[in-house]
Order: C-alpha cells, then sequence, then structure tokens
C-alpha cells in the first residue's frame, strides 16, 4: 500500500508527497479515506500558519473525515476490515479533570489531528483510536461520515442551549457551523429561526434548509433588523457561529431579556461587550467548545433523515486538487460554503 499526504510546505503553498504508512497500536485501526472535508480552521492555517509553531511545516491538515477499515489492532473487537467508519479526531486523555467528569472534548491534552504538531488526516491511510471511530450506517455516505465532525458541532451547540419547540433562534453567520446548527434546530423542532450574513448566496442556502428570516447585514443595521422581526424585544436565543468581533458584541444588544446568546464561532483577540446592558437584561452568555458524546446520535439523524446534510457541500475535487479546494475557499469566500476532498 502506498501513503501520500497533502502536505503544507509554508503558507498557502501545498503538494502531495508520499509519506510513510502510519504505525499501528493494539488499541487502534488503520483506515483508507475516502472523503475528507476541508474546515474553516483548516483554511485559516494554510493561509496564515500559526505564529506558535513556525517550525511545524511540512504539515498535514485535515479533521473531517470517513474511510474504510483496512487492519485493525489486536485489542480491538467491534471493528473489522471492511467497515465504513467516520472519525471523531479529538483523543483525549482520559485522566484529567475534565475526562473523568464526562467533559473530555475540555482535555488540556487532547491529540487533535490538523491542529499543530499533530498531522492531520489529509492522507491515503491514517490510524485512529478505535474508540473514535464510528461505523457508518449502510444509508449514510462517506461523504455524510466526514461531515458529521462539523454536524456535531452544532448538535452539541443547540443541545447545549436548552433551547425548546417554540421559542425563537437567531444565527449569525451562515458558514458551514451555522448552517448545521440551523439543521440541528430543525431537528429540535424549532422552526422561528432568523439568519443573518453579509452574503447572499449564503442566504439562499439557508432559506433552502428552513430559516423563516433573512437578513443581509451588509445592507442594514442587524440588530435593529432582528429586532424590529422580533416586535423590538429581541429572539429567545442567539447562536454566533460567524466567530467575528462585530456579530458577537452586536448579540447582548439583540437578544430578549433573560434570553441566551451562545458562542459557538471562535472569535480571536479581545471583544467589547456592554456588560451592563447584559446584566439589565439578566441575559446569559454560554459558550460551546467543539463536541462530546454526539457522533452516535448524529450518526442516528442521518440515518433516519431527520437531518439531511449533502446540500451544505457547495465544492468537489479530487485529492490532486486539494490546493484549488484551498484556495478557492480564500478567494471565493461568498460562494464556497463547504468544500469536500474525494480520496476513492
Amino acid at each position: 500500500m502506498k501513503n501520500r499526504a497533502a502536505f503544507v510546505l509554508e503558507n498557502r503553498k501545498m503538494e502531495i508527497r508520499d509519506t510513510a504508512m502510519p504505525e499501528m497500536h493494539p488499541d487502534e485501526v488503520m483506515i483508507r479515506m475516502k472523503k475528507i472535508g476541508v474546515c474553516g480552521s483548516d483554511v485559516h492555517f494554510y493561509e496564515h500558519g500559526e505564529p506558535e509553531f513556525p517550525d511545524v511545516y511540512p504539515f498535514i491538515l485535515g479533521h473531517e473525515g470517513a474511510g474504510e477499515v483496512v487492519e485493525v489492532g489486536s485489542s480491538v473487537s467491534h471493528l473489522k476490515v471492511g467497515d465504513r467508519v467516520c472519525l471523531e479526531p479529538g483523543v483525549p486523555c482520559h485522566t484529567c479533570e475534565w475526562c473523568t467528569s464526562g467533559k473530555y472534548n475540555l482535555c488540556p491534552s487532547v491529540y487533535f489531528p490538523s491542529a499543530p504538531r499533530a498531522l492531520g488526516m489529509m492522507r491515503n491511510f491514517i490510524t485512529h483510536k478505535a474508540d473514535l471511530c464510528f461505523k457508518l450506517p449502510d444509508n449514510v455516505s462517506y461523504q455524510e461520515g466526514a461531515l458529521i465532525e462539523p454536524l456535531a458541532v452544532g448538535i452539541h451547540a443547540v443541545r447545549e442551549s436548552g433551547i425548546k419547540m417554540g421559542q425563537s433562534a437567531t444565527i449569525l453567520g451562515c458558514g458551514c457551523i451555522g448552517l448545521v446548527t440551523l439543521l440541528a434546530l430543525k431537528a429540535a423542532g424549532v422552526d422561528d429561526i432568523t439568519v443573518v450574513d453579509i452574503h447572499d448566496i449564503r442566504l439562499e442556502k439557508a432559506k433552502e434548509l428552513g430559516a423563516r428570516h433573512f437578513i443581509n447585514s451588509s445592507h442594514v443595521d442587524m440588530v435593529r433588523a432582528v429586532k424590529d422581526i422580533y416586535n423590538d424585544i429581541g429572539p429567545d436565543f442567539i447562536f454566533e457561529t460567524a466567530g467575528n468581533k462585530v456579530t458577537a458584541s452586536n448579540s447582548v444588544p439583540m437578544i430578549k431579556r433573560g434570553g441566551t446568546i451562545m458562542i459557538i464561532g471562535n472569535v480571536v483577540g479581545g471583544t467589547p461587550i456592554d456588560l451592563q446592558m447584559l446584566g439589565n437584561k439578566e441575559a446569559t452568555i454560554k459558550a460551546t467548545f467543539r463536541y462530546r458524546n454526539i457522533y452516535p446520535s448524529a450518526l442516528n439523524a442521518l440515518s433516519s433523515g431527520r437531518i439531511n446534510v449533502n446540500s451544505i457541500v457547495s465544492d468537489f475535487y479530487k485529492f490532486e486538487d486539494t490546493q484549488c479546494a484551498f484556495e478557492n475557499s480564500i478567494t471565493n469566500k461568498a460562494t464556497v460554503v463547504k468544500a469536500m476532498i474525494d480520496l476513492e
């Protein structure tokens, strides 16, 4: 078997090169990767690098993946060669305070592929902990399996929010995470959903997926526009998925009294928050980080038809065109919602 990987050599330079086959351990399986999604964090590293890790190159990205088991470790009993699986990427330590309390997504020692220095999944063969590999139901494709990872982010945020049927939600940002949050809200029975973005194409996609109200914030004041929809009161919940200081700050004047603001996007740097207004509203700000214990229920949601993630994929690429996928994700942000790499 020959292994090849998409190596980032420097900012905005990538090459497909031969690489060694991964080592096997008793509690692991080897997987022939079939589909890999391109995450926004992958694109950010490809474009800007990571200042804390200037010596990490050549580096392999990718953490949204699905593939076929080709070898099974000696201590693995629940998987066999030929099984189709999706991979929960983060490998926690299992011994820290957060792991032992069930919040393993907060493990400070987590090994997360594509986060320096943990090599990612954009290669033909990888090994992964077997207990973090989940069988795909027969009616779930490899592409859908790769999309379980971002979908899990949205499902986790919706669960942690505590939102109920009959309540209203506003999603700030209609990129991949905004759209999977929309899908998770719809699956939870929430129908009154407003979406905010600066790109009409993304708003159209949100409409297709079931959003009720649409605001292009490049044309109007987003706070005023959202409050106008909700009789100057605001929505019960806001899901900030854009990772933007402006949308995060605007969530406070936008939220209903007693409402909840969920921070999902990775908002970098200091963000001004009107704490007096937040306090006067007795509103709550809550953040979520990745996900925990979500993959089985996410797979069930796909298999049962309650959620259909395929339409969020906007662009498809062969493995040899991986750099094109990244370049287009940078230069065509208005249209590229999710790029999918095909290694089959």
